[in-house]
C-alpha cells in the first residue's frame, strides 16, 4: 500500500504531513477500564491547559484550521475532530464509547490537537491517495447518512472516499470483528516530525497497554 499526495494538494497545502500509525492483530473491546482511566486524565488536562484561553489560542489548534483554510474549508463550521473533542471537555460533555481503540485513538488527538481517522486496514482497497472532494462528491459517514465531500480535505482508495479529518466513513470503520486497523493523523507543514513522532509514540503506547500482543509500526509521509 502506497500514500500519495494529489497534485492540488501539493498546490494548496506545501509540506502537509500525514503520521500512520499500523496496529496488527488487535482485540476490539466495547468497555475497557484502560479507556475509563484516559479519559479521566485528558479531561484534567484539556480543562487545566484551556482554564484561561480559548482552544484557538493554542499554535497547533490554530496551524490545523490553517490547514482546512487553505482548501476553503472553514473550520468553524466543520471543525476538525481534535478540535470538536477539546470543546466537548470545556463543556462538560465528554466523549462518546465506541471501542476500544476508538476510543484511545481520541484520546491521542485530542490530547496533541491533532485530527486522525481511524480505518479497518482490511477494508482500504489499493493505495491511499489524500485529495480534496471535487464536486458533488459525497460518501457514508458513521454518525450521517451522507458526508457532502466538496471541497474538503479527503482520503481515496479504489473504492473511493473513505474519510476526512472531520468525518471517518461507514465502509472502513472499526467493528468487533477487524484485526488490522490504520491511525492516520493530519498533519499541517508547521508542525515538527518531533511532535509528530511524539503523538504517534503515545498512542502506540496507549495500544500496547490494551493490547500487548499487538503488533505495530508507524511513520510520517510528507
Amino acid at each position: 500500500m502506497k500514500v500519495q499526495f494529489s497534485p492540488i494538494i501539493q498546490q494548496k497545502i506545501p509540506g502537509l504531513k500525514l503520521g500512520l500509525l499500523k496496529a496488527l492483530n488487535v482485540k476490539i473491546r466495547k468497555k475497557s477500564t484502560h479507556v475509563e482511566e484516559q479519559y479521566n486524565q485528558l479531561e484534567n488536562f484539556i480543562k487545566n491547559k484551556f482554564a484561561q484561553n480559548l482552544p484557538s489560542s493554542d499554535i497547533v489548534v490554530s496551524v490545523v484550521r490553517r490547514m482546512y483554510r487553505k482548501i476553503g474549508w472553514e473550520p468553524t463550521k466543520y471543525r476538525p475532530s481534535s478540535e470538536a473533542m477539546i470543546r466537548r471537555f470545556l463543556k462538560d460533555k465528554g466523549l462518546y464509547r465506541i471501542n476500544n481503540f476508538v476510543d484511545l485513538g481520541n484520546v491521542a488527538s485530542t490530547k496533541f490537537h491533532l485530527p486522525m481517522g481511524l480505518y479497518d486496514l482490511e477494508k482500504i482497497e489499493g493505495d491511499i491517495i489524500i485529495d480534496v472532494g471535487s464536486e458533488n462528491e459525497s460518501y457514508q459517514g458513521i454518525s450521517k447518512e451522507l458526508i457532502h465531500a466538496t471541497g474538503k480535505l479527503i482520503l481515496r482508495d479504489d473504492n473511493g472516499i473513505f474519510g476526512n479529518p472531520t468525518a471517518d466513513s461507514k465502509h472502513t470503520c472499526l467493528s468487533e470483528k477487524t484485526k488490522n486497523i490504520l491511525a492516520i493523523f493530519f498533519t499541517p507543514p508547521e508542525v515538527s516530525d518531533d511532535y509528530l513522532n511524539e503523538t504517534l509514540k503515545f498512542l502506540n503506547n496507549l495500544y500496547l497497554t490494551e493490547c500487548p500482543e499487538m503488533q505495530s509500526s508507524f511513520q510520517i509521509i510528507s
